[in-house]
Parts: C-alpha cells; structure tokens; sequence
C-alpha cells in the first residue's frame, strides 16, 4: 500500500471545536478442555501510540466490571508500567520479577479493591520491552494459571507495535483500539490495526475514539479510519462509540484514581459505562480462548531452549 495515501487520507481538520520458571508448557488437550473450568473473557485496551488515554480507559474498565465479577488487569506495558498509580498503588513486585525467576505470576498479585486485581509491569526496565520466547513465556504459563479464577481479564497494553504488544492483542477476545481525534493518534491506530490483522486475520478490532469535543466530530474521526482500513485492507474495525474531552479525567488521574470510581457522574464516566455494555455484549458474541492459553499457543517456544 502507499503510506503517504494513508496518512493523507487520515489527516482530518476538527470540526469548529479537540516463580515459576515454566519448563514446558502445559499441554492443550482437546478432552481436558471439555471438563476444564471456564476461563475468564479478556479484552486488550489498546493504541498505535502514547497519550491516547489507553491506561485511564482500562482501569475505568477493570472497576466497572469488577462489578459483574472477579476481574484482572494485567498492565501489559512491561517495562513503563503505570496500571498501578491509578489505583493509588505501589506494588512491591511486577512481572520483572517473573521474568528473573524470583516469583511466580501468582505472587506479583496485588488486590486493587474488591474484586479487582492487578499483575504490575516493571517501572523503567528498558529490557522489559523485548522479552525472548523464553520470557514472554514465563509471562503467558503464570497468567494462564490464574485465568480460571477470573470473569474477565483486562489486558492494559503497550503503546506500538512491539512483537509482544502484538502477542497480547492477538491472544486477547477482544481488542479495544483507543484513539484520538488527532492525526498522529488516528495514523498510528491504522498502523496497530494493519499489524494485528498480518498476526490474526480473522479478528474483527473494535476502536473508541477519545478526548473527542462532540458526537459529530467522534463520528467524523470513525468514518476516516473506517475508509482508510477499507481501503488499503479491504477490512474495517467497528466503532465503539466515543468519549468526551473532559476534565475530570485529568483531575482523577492526579489523585491517582480511576474516573469511574472519583467522578462517577463526569461525562467521561457515564460515557465508559455505555461502552462497557457494548463490550460486555462483545463477551457474550465469542468464546473465552483464555489470553494466557492463547499466547502459550503462539510466543514460538520450544521447550527445552532459552
């Protein structure tokens, strides 16, 4: 494809308002899965570049449906985590301690409020961002073993398009693409959406347009991406619905709190509970793969080399 095209294309004017190191894999067998628990639904939250308001939305999310049952929030940004500071929490572990083999991914743990748990990524741990098969494998055997003890896995994922975000998304249920109204946040959701689709063909993306100024610009920024994928992908993610350039959204995150939880009247919030139907309804459309089953499937690993 021209990506000059695209990214003319997608250039748009706002309207006139902005421990357990694992040795071996556990064996998928067809018979077991039969009579084995039901694993949790999960959904990934997440975006072709930074400071699209990826981390706010999944930790409004992981406290809404920790209402509807148990819910872990895996904050998939591995080496720049920060799930945790919006919940006013300072973990002591993170997976950086899975990946050196001092703890496994059920005691990195940490309890957020009722019915919502956090697995933390490391702060600053540049390595992190590139993990071997090896490593990202620990990662998917310590995840897998908790993901019958949930409802719902919420994936909080790195910005980009790494190998491993990718493996995150692709392992995932459900994929909620956040963007913006801006060109460079909406270039880089083609991007994440182009890459996804080379690793699992058959998903069907949804996207949320955020920090929009009305309805009519959020549609606006839906219709340019829809074209743009049409055009150059012959495929379209689905539009999610939008929300709303507020600012309690700034406020909520200074005092280190989900919006949902602080302002649940704000626009914002009432806005990500009518999104948190849809994504519910999502759930209910497709069958739970299990996001930690899913990537032991997929990282390319053989047992027995590191």
């Amino acid at each position: 494809m021209n990506w000059e095209q695209a990214r003319k294309l997608l250039r748009i004017a706002r309207p006139n308002a902005e421990h357990a190191s694992a040795e071996h894999a556990p064996v998928v067998d067809a018979r077991h899965e039969l009579y084995a628990p039901p694993r949790a639904h999960s959904l990934c939250v997440a975006s072709g570049k930074g400071g699209t308001g990826k981390s706010v939305v999944s930790a409004s999310l992981g406290s809404i449906f920790a209402h509807k049952g148990r819910t872990l929030l895996v904050d998939a940004d591995l080496g720049v985590g920060n799930a945790h500071i919006l919940h006013n929490l300072c973990p002591q572990h993170s997976f950086v301690d899975v990946v050196e083999g001092r703890l496994s991914v059920r005691e990195i743990r940490v309890p957020c409020r009722p019915q919502l748990d956090l697995l933390a990524g490391g702060s600053g741990v540049s390595r992190m961002a590139g993990l071997s098969a090896y490593e990202l494998h620990l990662v998917a055997v310590g995840i897998e073993s908790l993901e019958q003890e949930y409802r719902h896995v919420i994936v909080d994922s790195a910005a980009g398009i790494s190998n491993q975000t990718i493996a995150f998304a692709a392992a995932s249920d459900v994929v909620l693409i956040v963007t913006t109204p801006d060109v460079t946040a909406l270039t880089d959701a083609y991007a994440f959406l182009k890459v996804l689709l080379q690793r699992r063909g058959e998903i069907v993306p949804l996207f949320v347009v955020n920090r929009a100024t009305s309805e009519e610009e959020a549609e606006h920024v839906a219709d340019r991406l829809r074209s743009v994928a049409r055009k150059f992908l012959g495929r379209e993610p689905r539009y999610a619905g939008w929300l709303p350039d507020d600012r309690h959204v700034v406020e909520c995150v200074n005092a280190r709190s989900p919006v949902v939880v602080r302002a649940e009247d704000a626009p914002f919030s009432q806005a990500l509970l009518r999104l948190s139907v849809g994504l519910r309804a999502e759930f209910d459309r497709v069958q739970a793969r299990g996001v930690g089953r899913s990537m032991l499937r997929s990282v390319g690993y053989t047992p027995g080399m590191r």
